[in-house]
């Protein structure tokens, strides 16, 4: 009995281990998703003070929601993972309740075989009455295995009626689990119109200033142009010194394998903050509200809380410090053929030929006394072309 109790809950995990494992996948998605939502609008109330819409502010608001967005489809993915959940487990308990009402009616004809040849006198009467010797040594096996017939089927009943009752339980939970999630989703999905209608306020509110935004876009792009200048000043000296066209034509096998190693972690390496808002991405960008306001970005922009430290994202050694107007200190990391650019940073704590480990501290990054927001803009390259840094820092 009891290891046919154990073989029913062995079944009964692994049946639902694939489930368990999509469960935990959407919930770590959601947790993230509302880690990000948190985190802007802990960013968005730092700005509040301010009397004029800006585009930091848009941006933080569209990450948020960009943020609730992904909470509600992770919520609609539990859902519909829950719906699948409840129709097998129905399925279950329909087929266990089929099984038990067909075990009780065998059962119950064993049960009146036995109550028709209950007596040991009837018993061997039956044996005797073969014709023959073998015929009774077959007919006393018979009243043998419906012996052990019987026990093993009132185990097999006894074994379904908690099976069902598990299953039961196990259904009602994931109703009542289900409902909550879809009153999450009708809860953000209310959020999420809010947030939209503040977002067509601020862009109209940013129409009304555009001239003035224009100029800050150009100073950016300014700003982003002398830094992809100095960078390839910087790999192409390099590459003089090492009289190869190749830029790390001269690597030492120990910065070889940091650049192996480099390349290995792509998708895990740390961000260059502790906690921080992806608030432009890499690649050319519009500016919602704002005619020609299409911006390219060769890496990303980050925002976070006053006084952010700000760490490499992986072991290796600083090739250059240099300062930027308008955009505070440059530090560049080499990883083996890999460069990490760290743009805006005040404080900064290393200087060129510092070895650096993952996740060591930097600098801080600058805080804008307007928003009181911090900002850092981070860069990977590999040799002279310039990379996607989302696709290389961990989701």
């Amino acid at each position: 009995m009891i290891r046919l109790l154990a073989v029913i809950w062995i079944c009964f995990v692994l049946g639902s281990v694939a489930s368990a494992q999509s469960k935990e996948d959407l919930q770590s998605q959601k947790q993230k998703a509302f880690d990000d939502l948190k985190l802007a609008r802990e960013l968005m109330e730092k700005t509040t003070a301010q009397r004029s819409s800006s585009i930091q502010q848009l941006r933080i608001l569209q990450q948020g929601i960009n943020s609730r967005s992904k909470v509600i489809s992770t919520l609609e993915s539990e859902v519909d993972l829950y719906s699948k959940n409840i129709q097998n487990t129905q399925l279950r308990i329909d087929q266990l309740t089929v099984e038990n009402k067909r075990n009780k009616e065998e059962y119950a004809r064993l049960i009146y075989y036995a109550y028709r040849n209950h007596t040991d006198y009837e018993k061997l009467m039956y044996i005797l009455a073969g014709s023959t010797i073998s015929q009774s040594y077959q007919r006393y096996k018979y009243l043998k295995y419906i012996g052990e017939f019987r026990v093993r089927k009132a185990s097999e009943i006894e074994a379904s009626i908690i099976e069902l009752d598990v299953q039961q339980k196990s259904l009602n939970t994931q109703k009542s689990e289900k409902l909550s999630l879809m009153e999450d989703k009708e809860s953000e999905q209310g959020k999420l119109i809010s947030q939209r209608g503040s977002k067509t306020s601020m862009i109209n509110s940013l129409r009304r200033r555009e001239s003035e935004l224009n100029r800050e876009i150009e100073e950016k792009e300014r700003i982003a142009r002398e830094l992809e200048a100095r960078i390839r000043e910087i790999i192409e000296e390099e590459a003089r010194k090492s009289n190869s066209n190749n830029v790390y034509g001269t690597l030492t096998p120990e910065q070889e394998l940091v650049g192996n190693d480099f390349r290995k972690n792509k998708g895990k390496i740390p961000w260059p903050v502790d906690k921080g808002i992806i608030t432009i991405g890499y690649g050319n960008h519009e500016i919602p509200g704002l005619r020609g306001s299409s911006v390219k970005n060769n890496g990303v922009d980050i925002t976070s809380s006053p006084g952010t430290e700000v760490r490499a994202v992986f072991e290796g050694e600083v090739t250059k410090v240099f300062g930027i107007l308008g955009a505070n200190y440059t530090v560049l990391v080499r990883h083996g053929e890999f460069l990490s650019v760290y743009q805006n940073l005040v404080n900064v704590r290393v200087k060129t030929g510092d070895k650096v480990l993952t996740k060591e501290k930097l600098g801080e990054a600058f805080t804008n006394e307007n928003d009181q927001l911090a900002n850092i803009h981070f860069e990977v390259w590999q040799e002279r072309n310039i990379l996607n840094p989302e696709e290389w820092i961990s989701k």
